[in-house]
């Protein structure tokens, strides 16, 4: 219950914030101008289009969560207003997952406006909406369940500066954990000792990679396939976020209980 209570408020001091309108704002813009874009691009407008919303979609989710998330736990700290709440009946591991689940909620409610955004402006400009499309944008809202507990985590550790900076590190880095494997092979003859260093590297980072199906999405609809992969390889994908994002939220609760307040 006092999760839940926790993350209520948490959910409406986000909604005040202004930084979230003005993201929300330019996603809205991006996904509007995405077609003029699609028009002096090469490979098809309506797939340019798809292609710049899916992408509005993802990355403006994840800016919120790296904004918004970094510094709010910090705020109840320097506003001294953490006190209060800890002198309640309240654990600390409470307050952390309800902080979560605020943040979490705000930024899956913005993702719906953008999705639902973004599935209006397609029909409207005649581009297909398709099955594939819908998976590609639930694995995104997935991805963002472990943007925001590497947001929590390093929120509960430090201040809202470096926060901000080793969370968008670990987000950019997450990206590319698919060629941390593929730079690995390459040097396994040469320096097994470095594929050893990169495969450790590839297994503690969070593989953001792995949600990465927007352009199977797109390409989904001329190759006639009616998802972008299968329902196991989707499966394998949500379980891993869900099991980083427990992972993640332990250790914020643990870095956090270890703080002196």
């Amino acid at each position: 219950m006092s999760v839940w209570i926790i993350a209520l408020n948490t959910f409406k001091e986000a909604v005040r914030d202004k930084i979230l309108y003005v993201l929300t704002v330019f996603a809205i813009l991006l996904i509007l101008v995405s077609r003029g874009i699609g028009w002096v691009s090469y490979g098809g407008e309506l797939t340019v289009t798809t292609d710049l919303g899916l992408m509005a979609i993802w990355l403006f989710g994840a800016l919120i969560a790296i904004f918004i998330g970094t510094g709010m736990i910090y705020k109840e700290i320097d506003k001294r207003t953490l006190y209060t709440i800890l002198s309640k009946p309240i654990n600390r591991w409470q307050f952390v997952l309800g902080k979560y689940f605020g943040l979490l909620l705000t930024i899956y409610v913005n993702l719906a406006v953008l999705t639902a955004v973004f599935f209006g402006y397609l029909a409207m400009v005649g581009a297909p909406v398709t099955l594939a499309l819908g998976q590609a944008l639930a694995l995104t809202f997935v991805e963002m369940t472990v943007v925001t507990a590497l947001a929590i985590f390093f929120s509960s550790a430090s201040t809202p500066v470096l926060s901000a900076i080793f969370t968008f590190l670990l987000f950019t880095i997450g990206q590319l954990t698919k060629w941390v494997v593929d730079l690995g092979s390459v040097l396994q003859q040469s320096a097994p000792w470095a594929e050893k260093m990169l495969l450790a590297l590839y297994r503690v980072m969070p593989n953001l990679h792995n949600f990465n199906i927007r352009q199977e999405a797109v390409q989904a609809h001329e190759l006639h396939k009616a998802l972008a992969i299968s329902p196991g390889e989707t499966l394998n994908v949500v379980l891993y976020g869900l099991s980083y994002t427990a992972a993640l939220l332990l250790a914020a609760i643990f870095v956090f209980r270890r703080r002196n307040f």
